[in-house]
């Protein structure tokens, strides 16, 4: 879906969910019952439902979870029986990262200063993980959410 007014006139909603998350976020938010509001959120289930395509960084077995420190724009990537304990992330992360929400409520948790930019930079890094390359292009962002990019 392209946007035909605004700021982001002329652009996909699919590369914008992808670089401009708080944008989507606040549609959703402040117009739960418009069209793009509703597409948006088909989006963010898509993208919560694609699963990992990295290994734990702890084991090596495939991932299946994120953790992100405070006021850090890293992920690290574990799986269910490493980030069961709590030597296998750096101490102060939230180990339980897996959705768009659960990246947004982790960012105005801790972010004190930054938030969108933070927001936007493990958004990416999550959706990388996921398979997208790692230069989001409108066609790459479309390919992802139809399940083209490996």
């Amino acid at each position: 879906m392209r946007l035909q007014y605004g700021r982001h006139q002329g652009r996909t909603a699919e590369s914008l969910l992808l670089r401009a998350p708080d944008y989507a976020l606040w549609v959703m938010g402040h117009q739960p019952d418009g069209r793009l509001a509703q597409y948006f959120r088909e989006l963010a289930t898509d993208f919560d439902a694609r699963p990992l395509q990295c290994d734990c960084q702890a084991c090596g077995a495939p991932a299946t979870r994120a953790a992100a420190l405070p006021e850090r724009s890293e992920l690290y990537f574990f799986c269910d029986a490493c980030a069961l304990y709590p030597d296998a992330a750096p101490l102060g992360t939230a180990q339980d990262l897996r959705t768009l929400k659960d990246l947004a409520d982790h960012v105005e948790r801790t972010a004190r200063r930054r938030s969108v930019a933070r927001l936007r930079a493990l958004v990416r890094r999550m959706a990388q993980a996921k398979g997208l390359p790692r230069r989001i292009t409108e066609p790459a962002a479309e390919a992802f959410f139809s399940g083209e990019v490996a």
